[in-house]
């Protein structure tokens, strides 16, 4: 109990030790006994402990190339590497057979929650102790601060999911779901079951700083809801457990920032699977746009099928 208090001491004194990431690296590999690697969400390597020597081919593949290969992202797939990092933990073990080492995977994250990197401990020079996660979950506090210091990285976990959902809306994604599993989930945290897209058309805005703006007003005003840029407009995935949605109840806190700049919204049906998102981004629109088109004083139109009228 002692040894592992001591630490967690150590650990927590990394935090915004104003050294860098190679440092707070090294420092944490010499404290848990293993070495570390981080990477950003494309599975591009950042940073990781020096001059270390291992036989574990997935740390030593990232170290030489600076990413991963097509075949280990297959294995992720086939030994559920995926799902466990998709899970709503902030960190997991990934074992497998396959591997000689064990390993635990724990989740960087920006200021607003948004996973931006993760970081790996491999298990190559000493098993993992029976305090590990706890002991992870504060390094990943650590490496998530220092790394947000980057100019680079303090935008990129925002930046990252409008490519990604992006991505989804031009169905270029299609084929390879497995390998965006985890990204895409971390869109539905703390959203409801049931699922709905919003597309936000703001009169005379184009310039993107201009849509930065009210998409930050909208995500500092309604905060439980995902916003995204998708030019010309701004998409909401709003969640509810309901199995409708009410307007009035679920946008009332929008609804001044609606009336204020003469927002429109087009919101499409329910759905449930991201991977999906093209089908509900085309209702949102449609909406929108028939809703325009029908000279009504409404600011926001919900999808209507009219094959099933």
């Amino acid at each position: 109990m002692h040894e592992s208090l001591d630490k967690m001491k150590k650990i927590k004194a990394l935090i915004n030790n104003g050294k860098g990431i190679r440092y707070t690296l090294s420092e944490v590999s010499k404290i848990l006994g293993n070495p570390i690697l981080i990477q950003d969400r494309d599975y591009n390597v950042i940073s990781y402990t020096e001059d270390i020597v291992t036989d574990d081919p997935i740390w030593n593949e990232f170290v030489t190339t600076g990413t991963v290969s097509h075949s280990t992202v297959s294995m992720y797939k086939t030994e559920g590497f995926f799902e466990a990092i998709a899970n709503l933990r902030r960190v997991n073990f990934l074992i497998t057979d396959k591997l000689k080492y064990d390993r635990i995977h724990g989740k960087l994250l920006d200021k607003d929650g948004i996973t931006v990197g993760a970081a790996t401990i491999v298990a190559c020079h000493k098993p993992f102790a029976d305090d590990i996660l706890e002991l992870h979950e504060a390094v990943c506090d650590a490496l998530s601060i220092e790394l947000c210091q980057d100019n680079f990285y303090i935008g990129y976990g925002q930046a990252y999911l409008e490519s990604l959902v992006s991505r989804l809306i031009e169905g270029k994604i299609e084929g390879n779901e497995f390998y965006y599993t985890a990204q895409v989930d971390s869109i539905y945290t703390d959203l409801g079951n049931n699922l709905y897209l919003a597309v936000m058309d703001i009169p005379k805005c184009t310039a993107d700083t201009q849509l930065e703006y009210f998409r930050d007003l909208f995500k500092r005003t309604q905060p439980a809801y995902k916003y995204f840029i998708y030019a010309p407009y701004i998409l909401m995935i709003a969640g509810t457990n309901d199995s409708t949605f009410n307007v009035k109840k679920d946008l009332r806190k929008l609804s001044k920032i609606f009336s204020e700049y003469h927002i429109h919204a087009g919101i499409s049906s329910r759905f449930e699977n991201l991977f999906k998102l093209q089908r509900y981004y085309i209702e949102a629109v449609d909406a929108l746009n028939d809703g325009l088109k029908s000279g009504s004083r409404q600011r926001i139109f919900l999808y209507v099928n009219n094959t099933d009228a």
